[in-house]
């Protein structure tokens, strides 16, 4: 399992370094034969971030899940890029977060990780 992340102020980066697995930016992923789980965030009140895209036009196929930072102060487009790469790339949105995240919910994102690899069934990734 590794975990790649886009992160323009840090915040993915720091949540990415909190669960426990190899990381590593969208921009320096290098094709493996490991699962990928995707942290990203939202921008532009919702929108999906172009490096984001161009990882997942490439790499999709690979990725198990995803999270995504977003402010909750946008409302309805609160992660809103989450919900567009789930329906564009058929890719379970397992969790929006604010910020760099709660414990709680990097424990959340660590206990699905879990059940995908215990359960052997990773490169599905089907959502709870």
């Amino acid at each position: 399992m590794i975990v790649v992340y886009d992160s323009l102020t840090g915040q993915t980066k720091r949540f990415a370094s909190k669960l426990g697995f190899p990381f590593v930016g969208v921009n320096e992923y290098v094709l493996s034969e490991e699962p990928i789980f995707l942290l990203t965030r939202s921008f532009n009140f919702g929108e999906v971030p172009k490096s984001t895209k161009n990882f997942l036009d490439n790499y999709s196929a690979k990725v198990i899940g995803t999270a995504v930072s977003g402010n909750r102060n946008w409302g309805t487009n609160y992660g809103r890029a989450g919900d567009v790469i789930e329906k564009t790339y058929n890719i379970p949105l397992v969790l929006k977060f604010e910020a760099s995240g709660l414990i709680e919910d990097v424990e959340y994102i660590k206990k699905w990780i879990d059940d995908r690899i215990d359960k052997g069934d990773e490169k599905d990734g089907k959502k709870d």
